[in-house]
């Protein structure tokens, strides 16, 4: 699994806008993914910016001081008109945008390109430009719990869907039950989610359910832990323990997880990966072994730094 925070995103274009040519004087992003990319070339290069869909209806507002007149009538010969998206796969998608184009007024007097900030690798027809090649499968944060592949995740509920409660809220009694009812909605899934795994007990899976089917979450499978009290699970703090034994049983691709320390934790349990909402990084399961590597590396400098102390004095 391949995955890209907006963060990434943000550092890669920062570091290749430089790449794009220079005659550019219209943005055009593909609703909805190419949003963030596209406006940041355009503040960079000082651009007007256009949807796809508005760019096609002829509906393009005046630009920043000092762009071109023809520009912002999206008509005239020389400037070129950038065309962004996210990604591309199979090119698909990329070919339903360039044949609408070519039915565009403009069709002919005005070069267009295109850019996919991340190219799958698969050869695809008309595509000019793309920033890093990112195989399948590939997750990213804007969309992580949009993805249609989340009917193969395992998803937590509290600090993912639902904000985590409180230290008073979290009173296994009437705070807890109040929580348990009016906790906001903090991302609703697009689609199915496969596996709905929680820390949250047993004893509470119907005021859980409740609460789900108020949001209209969907989901195959509520996991819950069960046997313990919440006393015994909080003196434990095996909290990623479970959820790494659940998912490494479910055939389950990821674990999307709220918490950093539990995301490694089920990780590694699990020897599958995690993707942690908090951080939005992305933890694997040989990522201990750097730590450990790291660390036994800073040990053989500090011993190698006494020695050298001791021969040559401070």
């Amino acid at each position: 699994m391949h995955f890209r925070s907006y963060a990434d995103l943000t550092q890669l274009v920062r570091r290749n806008i430089h790449r794009l040519p220079g005659d550019i004087d219209l943005v055009v992003h593909v609703p909805r993914s190419g949003i963030i990319p596209a406006a940041q070339i355009a503040l960079h290069r000082n651009l007007p910016i256009v949807s796809l869909d508005d760019y096609l209806q002829g509906r393009i507002a005046g630009g920043p001081a000092g762009v071109s007149a023809r520009a912002r009538q999206g008509g005239g010969d020389g400037g070129r008109v950038l065309v962004v998206d996210d990604s591309v796969g199979d090119g698909g998608a990329l070919a339903r945008t360039r044949a609408a184009l070519a039915a565009h007024p403009d069709a002919g007097r005005r070069e267009v390109a295109f850019l996919a900030v991340y190219w799958s690798g698969v050869p695809v027809a008309g595509l000019d430009h793309w920033f890093e090649t990112l195989p399948r499968p590939r997750l990213f944060e804007w969309n992580a719990l949009h993805h249609e592949g989340v009917g193969n995740f395992c998803v937590d509920i509290d600090g993912v869907l639902c904000p985590d409660p409180t230290r008073a809220q979290n009173d296994d009694g009437p705070a807890y039950a109040a929580f348990l009812r009016d906790a906001p909605l903090l991302v609703r899934p697009t689609h199915e989610i496969g596996w709905l795994v929680s820390n949250r007990l047993e004893k509470y899976r119907g005021q859980t359910e409740d609460w789900l089917a108020r949001h209209g979450i969907r989901y195959r499978e509520l996991i819950l832990l069960d046997g313990v009290s919440a006393e015994t699970r909080r003196k434990t703090g095996a909290h990623g323990w479970f959820k790494g034994r659940v998912f490494r049983d479910l055939p389950a691709e990821l674990f999307i997880e709220s918490e950093p320390f539990q995301a490694r934790d089920i990780a590694q349990i699990a020897v599958k990966p995690a993707l942690c909402t908090e951080t939005w990084a992305l933890y694997r399961p040989d990522m201990n072994r750097v730590t450990q590597h790291a660390t036994h590396a800073r040990g053989l400098v500090g011993r190698a730094g006494r020695a050298l102390r001791r021969r040559l004095g401070r």
